[in-house]
């Protein structure tokens, strides 16, 4: 213990410090000590200490050596065993390049707190200075142990763990460090060291250092295009979503913007006069509909299985991109937003069946069986030839339930189309003409059937069957 105190006590002060002040006004670094303070109790002395040592800070920071040792010297004559002002005495005698009283003065303060992370830290700068990896791996390593939010120390670890060679564990301290502060990159060498990752193989890493590039430059639709697409090849749906909103988003803002410029460029121009002054353009984000209840069944693998080429990042509002933004959100069972990126698809691009078939599987889901009929006639009649005859002769029945005269109507035609011997089909179809006043259309459709005498002992035998719901 006396060695150390004979290291801090190696620091050159003046016998009158008050010559060496910018001005003739007494500083509160050198009051001298009076009979007052010795009347003091021990837990009044600790207190005024600590003020000495944040002035200590002060003039640490403002490079004030001189200033920062004499407030160091009254805390510690005030309370010997803080450790701080001991820090600060180190990191002095550092800055002044008397590293061997450095060492006894971070000595004595671990002596007196041996759970000083920044301490710890500091002795792990200290010795990569020299270029000794190791010892200063030990002491960064000692100091996140002691405080795993020291962000500075996870850096330092990083370049050091670089040096060792071990780049895995250089990339996980880095990780650590921008996820505890973050603003120290900038976005652009957050999405430059991103595409590094991302060529390495390295998605779980190059998200992260994606995402906080986007939350520091929020309208990077190419940054995002390569976020979404990293997502998605991690499975990671719930994210890939969140930024695909925010993708299309930017499209449809720039859309309007390339379509404001066509029809009103003055307005165009002012706008655009407008928010480069401001320096903060607003991009509206889309409404989130929010989800059910997550006792809602889960839907069928098959039916959201999102497209291998990833056409989010070529056509971010496309048909295909809708759908497959649907199928992420019904492989999550959010079943609402779902239907509205399925209905966005097909307001796009009508004649896309698979859209059409998820969002009535989805309908069939939660139990809208009438909407899901609907939905399941837009697909078949999209595309009637790859529908078995059986398959349209079903629908037909449904609709005939609603209500929906022609759409069966339609449905009972493909069935005979694809099976002209579909004899059933043309009883039923012959009675829906019948109820539309078609007779004569309706009679050619009971002579295609054989074996009968009558419409109504056709019909009846239908019926019977159960195969046809008479409209009521």
């Amino acid at each position: 213990m006396n060695t150390t105190l004979k290291s801090a006590n190696l620091i050159s002060l003046n016998n009158n410090p008050e010559n060496n002040m910018p001005n003739s006004q007494p500083s509160l670094a050198l009051i001298k000590p009076t009979n007052k303070l010795n009347q003091l109790n021990q837990q009044q002395k600790k207190a005024i200490a600590k003020i000495y040592v944040e002035q200590a800070w002060i003039y640490y920071q403002g490079s004030c050596w001189h200033e920062a040792i004499l407030a160091c010297k009254n805390c510690l004559r005030l309370n010997p065993h803080d450790a701080d002002a001991y820090k600060i005495l180190g990191n002095i005698l550092i800055k002044k390049g008397k590293k061997a009283e450095a060492l006894g003065v971070y000595a004595k303060a671990l002596e007196i707190n041996p759970n000083s992370a920044p301490i710890y830290a500091n002795l792990g700068s200290f010795y990569a200075e020299q270029k000794k990896w190791q010892e200063s791996l030990n002491y960064y390593q000692q100091a996140v142990i002691i405080d795993p939010d020291l962000a500075g120390a996870y850096r330092s670890l990083a370049r050091i763990w670089e040096e060792l060679g071990d780049s895995k564990q250089a990339l996980e301290c880095l990780c650590l460090a921008v996820k505890l502060e973050p603003e120290k990159l900038s976005a652009s060498e957050y999405f430059s060291f991103g595409d590094r990752l991302y060529q390495e193989g390295k998605l779980a890493e190059a998200s992260i250092f994606y995402i906080h590039g986007i939350e520091l430059n929020p309208h990077a639709p190419t940054q995002l295009s390569k976020l979404v697409k990293i997502l998605e090849e991690l499975g990671e749906w719930e994210q890939a979503v969140d930024f695909y909103h925010r993708l299309m988003s930017i499209s449809n803002q720039q859309s309007a913007d390339e379509n404001l410029a066509l029809t009103k460029p003055i307005k165009h121009l002012l706008s655009k006069s407008k928010s480069t002054t401001n320096n903060n353009p607003v991009v509206e984000q889309l409404a989130q509909v929010p989800p059910l209840p997550n006792n809602t069944p889960q839907p069928d693998a098959k039916s959201a299985k999102i497209l291998p080429s990833s056409p989010i990042a070529k056509q971010p509002n496309s048909a295909v991109s809708w759908n497959n933004l649907g199928n992420s959100y019904g492989q999550k069972q959010q079943w609402v937003k779902a239907i509205s990126c399925y209905q966005e698809s097909i307001a796009l691009n009508p004649h896309l069946i698979q859209t059409h078939r998820n969002l009535a599987k989805v309908y069939s889901k939660i139990g809208k069986k009438d909407q899901a009929i609907l939905c399941w006639y837009e697909a078949f009649n999209l595309e009637p030839d790859l529908v078995k005859p059986q398959e349209h002769f079903s629908l037909a029945k449904h609709l005939v339930q609603l209500r929906q005269v022609d759409k069966a109507i339609a449905c009972l035609r493909h069935s005979i189309q694809l099976n002209p011997n579909f004899n059933q089909a043309y009883l039923a179809l012959g009675k829906l003409l019948t109820s539309q006043g078609k007779t004569e259309e309706a009679k050619a459709c009971y002579a295609k059937v054989t074996g009968q005498k009558s419409p109504s002992s056709q019909l009846q035998i239908v019926k019977s069957q159960g195969k046809l719901v008479e409209e009521k």
